[in-house]
């Protein structure tokens, strides 16, 4: 009976490109610590117990890579693998060196390395960034020339206010082309996203595939968790070739406790992120970062049910695509729609942002800020760039710019993953708070050094870049008032009414326009979307959406005013609050 299994293993792990032995383990042949401690007791080693003293100076990157570490006592813990497996063997006399060999199955191996030098590795996870680049990191907050600029704008507006003349005049025409860039090249974006259509990849065999590192930040979601594991078992993607890590903090003890009583495949692996400041989702990812074993990567949230195929679908995109290709941003749409209006809202934003809008950066090839889940990446160039960083709250758009900023491209994938919207303002206004703060430090962090930018960048994605940065603060802050004023206007007649001299009727219209452009720019994609999704039945509750601009307006300014206060404070999202059940009428393969 052994022979046939054997051969089996052989043939699937050559069809799989992968060593006999993580084939064993990854589908269940035998276990992880049974294999390993086969492979001391032939070599007449001990099995690490995971008690073991690690040497004082061990060097965790070295030893996480290698499998390989040196003890206390001067001997070598070792979590050999594949090849390292039959260079052991051929190596090592059996029962010759025992004494100072000790085998450690890999699990075990790193949770012995990340215990050891867990302040040195929470201590990277949060700023390792920020010391090799502090210009590139939130960390850094607002700096005195910014403040001096800020000082000088304020001291514009407040004068124009007064004066009421060229001053004013001149300072709405700054703050007018500012928007008109950002109008301008989100319609432009809607017509490209509208008439592009991302053509398939091939079809990798599992020998084609890379390996795959799957990571899920994990804080305060015991409720979730039977339905998160479920749909991550889901992912069809050779086991041995994909390590799924959840991240859960260490002071979490409902969600291990949770994660611990789920029936989990062996490539199912739980990392405990130590205590550090600050306690942000970013940070947990750059602490899995350091571990993570996959030439790919993804993440993932709590309430994520993303499609089978799409780490396929993934894998494929990048052997077709450049070297400079370093992330895909999957579709993110919402399962709940129903639950309630913002939920409705929620839908249609989701579906202009990542069915039309994104699609046409990625046409264009400009910068695009990502969304904070199911973003691929090549994990050697995710790992030059720096990881995420761990002082920014709205970690994804800022990674997206630095992407763009080391002069690599995101493109858009072909394939959905579904998630969860926050039903009531209770749980909306708090996110929504987070994002526009996270928006406002990756403003402030991306315009420290302006020369510094154009050159990373270009002449028009740096003209981008600043569309898209003012236009995600301004406009929620300013914008929104500013359209309102001038609708108000141009509905009580004052705009068409004669005015004083010719500069104020060219202003006027100038302003009527850009109202107008603006409306349609997020009509436009809107109707789009809701083809594309057939979420028609949320076009009544369109009407609530000046008073969901509104709601904007004051999480922005919220959001200013703790940017000031609490800086690095990370909003909590609840998750598993959805009652509306799936959707009957939704279209998991949109054009």
């Amino acid at each position: 009976m052994v022979q046939p299994v054997l051969a089996e293993v052989a043939q699937r792990a050559r069809e799989q490109g992968v060593s006999a032995d993580a084939l064993m383990i990854a589908e269940g042949f035998i276990t992880e610590s049974a294999f390993y401690q086969k492979l001391a007791d032939h070599l007449g080693a001990s099995v690490a117990r995971g008690d073991e003293p690690l040497a004082a100076d061990l060097d965790w990157r070295n030893a996480l890579a290698s499998g390989m570490a040196q003890l206390a006592d001067g001997g070598f813990l070792l979590a050999p693998r594949a090849q390292a497996i039959a260079v052991l063997l051929q190596n090592v006399s059996p029962h010759a060196q025992g004494k100072h060999l000790v085998i450690a199955p890999p699990t075990r191996f790193g949770s012995m390395v990340r215990a050891a030098c867990a302040g040195e590795m929470a201590a990277a996870a949060a700023d390792e960034l920020a010391q090799k680049h502090p210009d590139l990191s939130a960390r850094s907050g607002i700096h005195a020339r910014q403040k001096y600029a800020l000082g000088g704008v304020g001291a514009l507006i407040a004068l124009g206010l007064v004066d009421g003349g060229a001053v004013w005049m001149m300072a709405c025409a700054l703050f007018g082309l500012a928007m008109l860039v950002g109008v301008v090249l989100r319609l432009a974006c809607t017509l490209l996203g509208t008439l592009s259509f991302l053509s398939a990849s091939r079809v990798l065999t599992d020998a084609q595939l890379p390996t795959y590192s799957v990571l899920v930040a994990l804080y305060r979601e015991a409720a979730i968790v039977p339905q998160l594991v479920a749909a991550l078992r889901a992912l069809d993607y050779p086991a041995a070739k994909c390590e799924i890590v959840f991240l859960v903090e260490v002071d979490d003890e409902e969600t291990q406790a949770a994660l611990a009583v789920q029936d989990m495949p062996p490539n199912f692996t739980i990392i405990t992120v130590p205590e550090g400041f600050p306690r942000t989702k970013p940070r947990a990812l750059n602490f899995g970062l350091l571990a993570a074993c996959g030439e790919c990567l993804v993440i993932f949230d709590a309430e994520d049910k993303p499609e089978p195929d799409q780490l396929r679908k993934a894998a494929a995109r990048f052997a077709d695509g450049s070297a400079r290709l370093a992330c895909l941003q999957a579709a993110l749409c919402i399962e709940n729609y129903r639950d309630s209006w913002l939920t409705r809202l929620f839908a249609l934003d989701y579906a202009a942002q990542f069915d039309v809008f994104l699609r046409g950066l990625a046409v264009l090839g400009l910068p695009a800020p990502l969304g904070g889940t199911s973003n691929h990446f090549r994990t050697r160039i995710l790992r030059e760039i720096g990881g995420w960083d761990a002082w920014n709250v709205t970690e994804d758009a800022d990674l997206g710019l630095r992407l763009a900023r080391a002069g690599y491209h995101t493109g858009a994938l072909e394939s959905v993953t579904w998630e969860e919207a926050p039903p009531t303002l209770r749980d909306w206004l708090p996110q929504r708070r987070r994002w526009m703060k996270g928006w406002m430090q990756t403003f402030v962090t991306h315009t420290r050094r302006p020369i510094k930018l154009w050159r990373d960048l270009g002449l028009a994605h740096g003209v981008h870049v600043l569309a898209l940065l003012a236009s995600n603060t301004l406009g929620p802050l300013v914008g929104v008032w500013c359209t309102v004023f001038v609708l108000y206007a141009g509905i009580a007649g004052d705009l068409l009414a004669a005015q004083d001299s010719l500069l104020h009727e060219i202003a006027n219209a100038c302003w009527l326009g850009l109202a107008s452009l603006g409306l349609l720019s997020i009509v436009l994609p809107t109707l789009v979307a809701m083809q594309r999704r057939k979420l028609w039945s949320c076009a009544i509750f369109l009407v609530l959406r000046p008073l969901h601009w509104l709601l904007m307006s004051a999480a922005c300014l919220a959001a200013l005013v703790e940017l000031n206060r609490n800086p690095f404070h990370w909003a909590k999202t609840r998750h598993g609050l959805a009652h509306g059940g799936l959707s009957t009428d939704r279209d998991p393969d949109p054009p």
